[in-house]
C-alpha cells in the first residue's frame, strides 16, 4: 500500500509517501500486504509563473529483483515561455542518481519543446546515463558505463474536436555506445559512433494546451 501526505502553499508544494519497495511475486492476482518499509520525499517551488523547480529523494526497500535496497534522488527545473498567441517552447533539465550495492550512476535528461501556432510541435532530447553491468546483463562486470540517447522530432497536429487533437509526425533517434562494451557484445563499433539510429512515425492524440 501506499500512504501519502501533503502540505502547499501558493508559490510550493511538499509531499512524503511511506510504502511498500519489494516488487511483487510472480503471482499477480493476489495482494501482497505487508508493513510499509520504504518512504519518498518531494519539494516543489515556482519561483515565478514560468519557472518549476523539483527535488526528491527516495529510500526502496529491495526494489530490485535480487532483494537489494537503492537510495534515489532526482532534480529537475522546467521552464515555458509562451510564443505569440498560441505558441509555447518549454524545456527541463534533469537529474537522478541511484544508490545501490555500494556504487553510485548518475543520469541527466535534457529536453525542449517548441508548438507554433498550436499546430506544429519540435521536440529535441539529450540523455546520457551511467549503467553497471548489472544493468546491462553483464556477467562478472563491476565497471560503470557512460551510455546516451539523442532524439529528434516533429508532429503535426490536426484542428481539434470535443476537446482532443489528433497529430501524426516522426522522430529520429540515435544511441550511443563506448567501445568497451564491444566485447560483450562482439560488435566492433567504435566509441564515437552511433550504435543504433531508428526513424519511426507515430500518431497522438492531446487535448488542447493552455497558453
Amino acid at each position: 500500500g501506499v500512504l501519502t501526505g501533503a502540505l502547499y502553499g501558493s508559490r510550493w508544494k511538499s509531499e512524503l509517501s511511506v510504502f511498500n519497495g519489494p516488487q511483487p511475486d510472480e503471482d499477480r492476482a493476489d495482494f501482497d500486504f505487508r508493513a510499509p518499509d520504504s518512504f519518498s520525499g518531494r519539494v516543489w517551488f515556482l519561483p515565478s509563473s514560468r519557472l518549476a523547480l523539483q527535488f526528491s529523494v527516495g529510500r526502496l526497500a529491495e526494489a530490485e529483483s535480487d532483494g537489494h535496497d537503492v537510495t534515489r534522488q532526482t532534480a529537475a527545473a522546467t521552464y515555458h515561455n509562451p510564443i505569440g498567441a498560441k505558441g509555447l517552447w518549454a524545456t527541463t533539465i534533469a537529474w537522478g542518481r541511484n544508490d545501490e550495492l555500494g556504487m553510485a550512476t548518475n543520469a541527466f535528461l535534457a529536453e525542449t519543446n517548441l508548438t507554433l501556432r498550436d499546430r506544429d510541435s519540435l521536440f529535441d532530447r539529450s540523455e546520457p546515463a551511467g549503467k553497471t553491468g548489472h544493468d546491462l546483463d553483464i556477467a562478472d562486470s563491476d565497471e560503470l558505463f557512460t551510455v546516451a540517447k539523442l532524439q529528434g522530432g516533429y508532429t503535426r497536429y490536426a484542428t481539434g474536436w470535443s476537446g482532443l487533437k489528433a497529430g501524426i509526425g516522426g522522430s529520429l533517434s540515435a544511441a550511443i555506445v563506448p567501445s568497451e562494451l564491444d566485447g560483450a557484445n562482439r560488435k566492433p563499433w567504435p566509441a564515437t559512433q552511433p550504435r543504433s539510429i531508428r526513424l519511426a512515425t507515430c500518431c497522438s492524440f492531446s487535448t488542447p494546451s493552455a497558453t
